[in-house]
C-alpha cells in the first residue's frame, strides 16, 4: 500500500557529505556532533549509527537523549548537554558511561557527595557573555579547583563555552565572547570547545580542540541572510506530501477555516495532506509557499489539523497524487521559515509522531 501522507526523505549520504565539508573547515578539531531533540527532528539513532565512524562523540540535550542512543548500542561517547538533575540522573550517568556538563554549583556539590562507580568525564561549562547556562568569572576559578580535587573525575577534563550572537557575525558580541572565555581559562588545563554551527563557518579562532556542529550537519543555514548551498552543504530531510483533491472556486468563494482568503476569480486550489497535526505550523507571517512539479504555489487559508490548501494558478496542471514539496533539497527550508514566523530549526523539531520517515542511501 503506497503512503499518501507527510514523508521526511532523509537522505544519509547527503548527511555523510556534510558531516565532511563541515569537518575540512575544522580539520584539526574533534567533533562533537549534535544530535539532540531527535537529531533536530532527523532521527537520533539513524543519524548517530551513520555517523558514529566519522563523529568522535554525540551531544544530547538531556538524560533520556543519552539513554536512547546506548540503549541503540551506539559506543562512541554521549556527552549530556544540560548534565544531570539530581542524584538519581548523576547515578544513571555513571552506570552508562555517559559524560556530562557541570555548570552549576549543585552539579558539583552532588558529584562531591555521591559515590560512583566510574571514572566521571567532565565538560566544565564557561559563561562568556549568554548567561544561560555555565560560570561566570567570579565563579569559574573555584569550580575549576573543585573539579581538579575530586578524584573521581577525569582529568585533565574539557572546558566549553556557547556564543550568543554567532549567527549575526556583524555583532562584536562573538570576539567579545572569545575574549572572555580565553581570559577565563588562560590558566586551566584541558581541551577546549567553543564553537556550534554559525562559529565553525565566521570564526575560525574558535575552532580550538572540538567542534559542535548542529543545524548545518543537516544541511540547514545557521544565519537568516543565506541559505546552506552557498557553503557546499545541502539538505537531508526533504518534508513531502501529496495532493488528495482540486477544488474548483468561483470568484468570491471563500477557503477554510475562518473564510479568512477569497477567490479573485475562477481558479483552482489543492488540498494537500498535511496540517498542523503533521507539525507545520497553523499560523503564518506572510503566505509560505510550496513546490510541485516543479513550481512553486503560496498556501491560501488556514492550515487545518490534517491539511492545507494552496493556490493553484501557478500550477494549472497540477493532478490529484502529485508530489507536494513543503521543504527539501530542491526547497531550502530558511526560505519557508521566514513566512511562518519561525527559524528552520523550530520547523524541524516540531514534526510530530504522524509523521513517517523514509531513509535512503544507507
Amino acid at each position: 500500500m503506497k503512503y499518501h501522507g507527510t514523508t521526511a526523505v532523509i537522505d544519509l549520504n547527503i548527511l555523510r557529505n556534510n558531516f565532511d565539508i563541515i569537518k575540512k573547515m575544522a580539520p584539526h578539531s574533534k567533533v562533537l556532533a549534535m544530535v539532540k531533540r531527535n537529531a533536530y527532528g532527523h532521527g537520533a539513532i539513524k543519524v548517530a549509527k551513520t555517523l558514529e565512524s566519522k563523529a568522535d562523540a554525540f551531544g544530547v540535550a538531556c538524560l533520556a537523549e543519552a539513554i536512547n542512543l546506548f540503549d541503540a548500542g551506539i559506543k562512541k561517547p554521549i556527552m549530556l548537554l544540560k548534565g544531570f538533575l539530581d542524584e538519581e540522573e548523576l547515578l544513571i550517568v555513571d552506570k552508562c558511561k555517559f559524560e556530562t556538563v557541570i555548570h552549576n554549583e549543585e552539579q558539583l556539590n552532588l558529584i562531591e557527595k555521591t559515590k560512583l562507580t566510574n571514572p566521571l568525564h567532565v565538560w566544565l561549562k564557561i559563561d562568556s557573555g549568554m548567561h544561560r547556562l555555565g560560570f561566570q568569572r567570579s565563579l569559574a576559578e573555584k569550580a575549576y579547583q573543585r573539579l581538579i580535587g575530586n578524584k573521581q573525575v577525569v582529568k585533565p577534563f574539557k572546558l566549553m563555552t556557547h556564543m550568543s550572537d554567532a549567527d549575526c557575525p556583524e555583532r562584536p558580541k562573538t570576539a567579545n565572547q572569545l575574549a572572555e572565555f580565553f581570559r577565563i581559562t588562560t590558566n586551566f588545563q584541558g581541551e577546549k570547545s567553543i564553537a556550534n554551527s554559525a562559529t565553525i563557518i565566521t570564526h575560525k579562532d574558535a575552532h580550538a580542540d572540538w567542534i559542535r556542529p548542529g543545524i548545518t550537519m543537516y544541511g540547514c543555514s545557521p544565519f537568516a541572510d543565506k541559505t546552506v548551498l552557498e557553503y557546499g552543504l545541502e539538505p537531508v530531510m526533504t518534508l513531502e506530501s501529496s495532493l488528495i483533491t482540486i477544488q474548483n472556486l468561483a470568484p468570491g468563494e471563500t477557503v477554510g477555516y475562518g473564510s479568512t482568503w477569497t477567490a479573485p476569480e475562477q481558479m483552482l486550489a489543492g488540498i494537500v495532506n498535511t496540517g498542523y497535526g503533521d507539525g507545520y505550523p497553523r499560523i503564518s507571517v506572510t503566505p509560505p509557499e510550496v513546490m510541485i512539479n516543479n513550481k512553486t504555489a503560496k498556501l491560501i487559508g488556514r492550515v487545518a489539523m490534517d491539511m492545507m490548501n494552496i493556490d493553484l494558478r501557478t500550477v494549472p496542471n497540477a493532478k490529484v497524487g502529485d508530489r507536494v514539496i513543503l521543504w527539501g533539497k530542491d526547497f531550502p527550508i530558511e526560505n519557508v521559515a521566514p513566512h511562518l514566523g519561525t527559524v528552520s530549526y523550530e520547523l524541524f523539531c516540531q514534526l510530530t509522531a504522524r509523521i513517517v520517515y523514509k531513509y535512503i542511501n544507507e
